[in-house]
């Protein structure tokens, strides 16, 4: 999932407001509620991933922290 796409799910329920039922609406919400919490999944995964990737490339600086 990219920020482009969050971008048009909340495109897509800003025009949909006033046209659509609230319950049609209200899970067009819980999608892009989704939708960014798998981005921000995604990259707490990469950061942490990082992290262990730098640890293991340079274990002096891990014991420099701790």
């Amino acid at each position: 999932m990219t920020h482009t796409d969050l971008l048009q799910k909340l495109i897509t329920i800003e025009r949909s407001i006033g046209s659509e039922p609230n319950s049609a609406i209200r899970g067009m919400v819980q999608d892009a509620q989704d939708c960014l919490l798998q981005m921000q999944k995604e990259q707490a995964e990469g950061f942490l991933a990082g992290a262990w990737r730098d640890a293991m490339l340079r274990p002096e600086s891990f014991r420099e922290v701790s």
